[in-house]
């Protein structure tokens, strides 16, 4: 338990050094998956379920004459959420108890006309500021062609785009997007408007969805199960502690040090998660369960090894997604729609029940973070070394794949530095 601990206590400490020195860790991925209708229904309940900056993720076990909608966030449950929730499963009976209808008969409902009320108003900040962004590149860049032939298509004057609101032009994006995801338009400009139309498309489809008598039985005699969300206060030792770990000497590790307090983009990370306390043994930090984690622990303790698709409202962060690759590893068929590669130092590993998958998956994601950690070190010290002592190594015979040669000439190197200076 002691050592199980300790080794939690390195993961997390590590997970920090990792997002203060590099928190994209790689490329962002969607998985090319074909999904099932109900898998995609799912992906559109996490779209209009997500409030502001909170992620949700869901789980939808189809069964023969119902079925079961696991949802998990990562903060906690508020009084507005169970209500919103309600409401949602509410409108989804109604509809799918009268089914099968007509699509044109269901636009002319009032169950239809509130549950598009309802997820307008719960949704709207998040809307509105995934809107604010369409909006800058629009105004941005309204003469280069790819922004000329949106405003064609939508017919929008770029003058009164203040005048509107992001759901009135969440259709007109939806249906954009489908013609152009594939051209050569900017990628960021394409995030953009597939976001904002994922509103009106999410409400689409999951009214269409609704309407089919397939899934009458389903809808009809819907269960939801929202999960717990779990918090954890963790002590982590110090990002010196941790980076000395990767060096020979206190030199380089200094050397290391002030190279990122030197980079702006790190040195403010680094104030974030330690407060500029690089040192200090004392630290702690308040971690949360990820949303899929929440979803993926309630799967691997009922130990169900079928296909599982986890649905969530945003791509999965670097960490998640190394636990679902372990996870398959262990012969679990879990997948989501694709992860974006950054790192939050605040991840909380999923309580698992089976204490071997735990340990083994936590050295597993241990592995992976002291590869970062290691190309990072080597990039921005001994790398570096290398590049600016070119005639030192020619005179030296040194071997540059060593890294106690790389060691002495950076400690050589810093040395002069220091007696320039005093």
């Amino acid at each position: 338990m002691a050592n199980r601990k300790k080794m939690e206590k390195e993961l997390y400490s590590k997970a920090c050094v990792v997002e203060s020195i590099r928190f994209v860790v790689d490329e962002a991925r969607e998985e090319s998956v074909n999904l099932k209708e109900y898998e995609k229904f799912s992906c559109n309940l996490a779209t209009i379920l997500a409030r502001e900056k909170e992620v949700i993720a869901i789980r939808l076990v189809p069964y023969p004459d119902n079925c079961v909608v696991y949802i998990a966030k990562n903060d906690i449950w508020c009084e507005k959420d169970t209500d919103y929730i309600n409401s949602i499963k509410s409108y989804l009976k109604s509809l799918s108890k009268d089914a099968p209808v007509r699509l044109k008969d269901a636009w002319k409902r009032d169950d239809v006309d509130s549950l598009f009320e309802d997820v307008i108003e719960f949704c709207s900040e998040k809307l509105n500021t995934r809107f604010e962004k369409l909006k800058k590149d629009i105004t941005d860049n309204q003469h280069q062609q790819h922004i000329k032939s949106f405003i064609d298509y939508a017919s929008i004057k770029v003058e009164n785009l203040d005048e509107m609101s992001g759901y009135e032009l969440s259709e007109k994006c939806s249906s954009y997007y489908k013609k152009v995801k594939n051209s050569t338009a900017p990628e960021k400009f394409l995030r953009h408007i597939k976001k904002v139309g994922s509103y009106y498309a999410a409400l689409y489809d999951i009214t269409a969805c609704a309407c089919k008598k397939k899934y009458k039985d389903l809808f009809s005699n819907l269960q939801v199960h929202k999960l717990n969300p779990m918090t954890l206060h963790q002590p982590i030792f110090s990002w010196k502690n941790i980076v000395e770990r990767y060096t020979r000497n206190h030199t380089i590790c200094e050397e290391f040090k002030r190279r990122c307090l030197n980079d702006h983009d790190t040195s403010a990370r680094l104030s974030d998660i330690y407060g500029n306390r690089l040192d200090d043994e004392s630290n702690e930090q308040h971690l949360c369960l990820h949303a899929e984690m929440n979803i993926l622990a309630n799967i691997i303790n009922e130990k169900y090894k079928g296909s599982t698709f986890i649905a969530v409202s945003k791509r999965s962060c670097y960490l998640c997604e190394l636990y679902i690759k372990f996870a398959q590893m262990k012969g679990y068929k879990i997948f989501t729609s694709g992860t974006h590669k950054k790192l939050y130092h605040k991840w909380m590993l999923p309580n698992i029940k089976d204490t071997a998958f735990k340990s083994e998956s936590v050295r597993y994601i241990i592995k992976n973070l002291d590869r970062v950690i290691n190309e990072e070190i080597v990039k921005h010290v001994y790398e570096v070394a290398w590049s600016d002592s070119e005639g030192e190594i020619e005179n030296s015979g040194a071997d540059p794949n060593s890294h106690e040669e790389a060691d002495e000439l950076l400690k050589a190197k810093i040395q002069r530095k220091k007696q320039r200076i005093y």
